[in-house]
């Protein structure tokens, strides 16, 4: 049975638990938390992160930071374990869970943890100290500083393996501590990074706190622990986050990621080729990102070309590592869906295709009229033809806000695509075969991944 949990500050080894299953049906457990327990880690947390502040530079919180990360994909037993971990906890194949690994693993580097903080702090200076403001045109002079809460509660959603490794760490660069309550879904990564933080610096390691309690409820544990909260991190649909809202006391600030989907633009001059690099984001994650594409727009031509490159380069895919099974739900709702789309009629130019026998590795549902209709179903993509691009911003208004990347191949008319974008606030436009992987500094939903975290002290002399 996995262990789904890292609890510092507890002395005595937990009498109960609490038991769950992953979507892959992989048992897990986590200790029950009395108000006593959850009081005693939220205070370990706390004495660690004002201990750590005053003992540990920015500087010595990213290397120690990064070198724990860069074990779950080097090459070596760490990497190892974390990989039978998410095939354990996913049913992926090896190559998908190495490759997700790798991808989210050049997001954890020293480099580019060193790149975020500079972007946007302008440099690890203001966490270690008050440093002077340029800006400043008043009397005498001003300095700030900047600092996260010394608690950060996290609510995590498991649909992307790694998340709760990357929430973590922005809370860890601003010098916050965590409590974090797992996903269902992904429940064992973050405690493992959490063990390894703690190898590369015992101190640090006490600064992170996870475990899990079934579905949506908001035990006593969990409400002890927001009273320690100065702000929330929540991911995960309108209901969970007013769920959460509702649990917490009114002052504390609450930072919220929420469903977004991935729209691909196939523009009027694109080659075909370029389905194979749509189809490697498609499969990345197992389409279960927020950046995964799922509807796919053809611009001006028929869709049938586009389509059968995607479908054959999806089945290479599938053929050469073979994806996860759906659930038993998921099942039946990719079922429906190429049911319903099958008996809707043609006369709009509406086409199914699909992997071969029963298979339910991937379906296109492939339309010569535009939708923006779309569910989130495993390798499940809508195509549809539009005309021209003000077409395309007029079917896709309805999503304005929900997008979060926009996928593209070709050069035909792109400025006014990155306008159409900018206007429905898409908060990232990439080309195919990146879709899947934003760089590290990336506005994820159009914010930034630190400043939403800090408070600023300004400190003014009259001299």
């Amino acid at each position: 049975m996995l262990e789904a949990w890292y609890l510092p500050g507890l002395e005595e080894s937990p009498a109960e638990w609490l038991e769950g299953r992953t979507r892959a049906g992989a048992a897990f457990r986590a200790p029950t938390l009395s108000v006593d327990r959850a009081r005693a880690v939220a205070g370990a947390v706390r004495e660690a992160v004002l201990k750590a502040r005053t003992t540990r530079s920015t500087e010595e919180v990213i290397g120690a930071v990064a070198r724990a990360a860069g074990k779950l994909s080097a090459d070596g037993p760490e990497s190892v374990a974390a990989r039978e971990l998410l095939r354990t906890e996913l049913g992926w194949n090896e190559r998908l869970v190495r490759e997700t690994l790798e991808g989210m693993a050049r997001t954890w580097t020293h480099e580019a943890l060193t790149g975020l903080v500079d972007a946007e702090l302008g440099g690890t200076a203001s966490l270690d100290g008050f440093v002077a403001d340029p800006q400043w045109s008043g009397p005498g002079q001003r300095r700030r500083r900047a600092l996260g809460s010394p608690v950060v509660l996290q609510v995590l959603a498991g649909n992307v393996p790694g998340v709760a490794i990357t929430a973590t760490m922005r809370a860890l660069l601003v010098r916050s501590g965590v409590l974090c309550k797992l996903p269902e879904s992904e429940p064992g990564l973050l405690p493992l990074f959490a063990r390894l933080l703690a190898a590369e610096d015992p101190l640090l390691g006490d600064c992170v706190a996870a475990t899990w309690w079934p579905g949506a409820s908001f035990p006593a544990a969990w409400r002890e622990w927001a009273g320690w909260a100065g702000k929330t991190v929540v991911y995960g649909g309108d209901v969970t986050v007013e769920a959460v809202r509702r649990s917490l006391p009114a002052d504390t600030e609450i930072v919220t990621y929420g469903p977004k989907t991935g729209v691909a633009v196939v523009l009027a001059d694109s080659l075909p080729s370029a389905a194979a690099g749509l189809a490697r984001d498609v499969c990345a994650y197992d389409q279960q990102g927020c950046v995964s594409p799922r509807l796919v727009y053809v611009v001006g031509e028929s869709t049938r070309p586009f389509v059968e490159h995607l479908a054959a380069s999806l089945e290479d895919l599938a053929e050469q590592h073979p994806p996860p099974g759906p659930t038993a739900a998921e099942a039946v709702a990719i079922r429906a869906a190429r049911a319903a789309f099958e008996f809707s009629g043609y006369d709009d130019g509406r086409s199914a295709v699909e992997s071969p026998g029963e298979s339910l590795d991937w379906t296109i549902l492939s339309s010569e009229d535009p939708a923006a209709r779309t569910e989130s179903l495993p390798r499940v993509l809508w195509v549809h033809r539009v005309p021209d691009l003000q077409t395309l911003e007029e079917v896709l208004r309805p999503l304005e806000g929900r997008i979060q990347t926009v996928g593209y191949c070709g050069t035909q008319e792109l400025t006014k695509l990155t306008g159409i974008g900018a206007r429905l606030g898409v908060s990232r436009i990439a080309p195919f075969g990146s879709m899947a992987w934003p760089p590290p500094d990336w506005r994820h939903e159009g914010k930034h991944q630190l400043l939403p975290l800090v408070n600023w002290t300004d400190f003014e002399t009259l001299e």
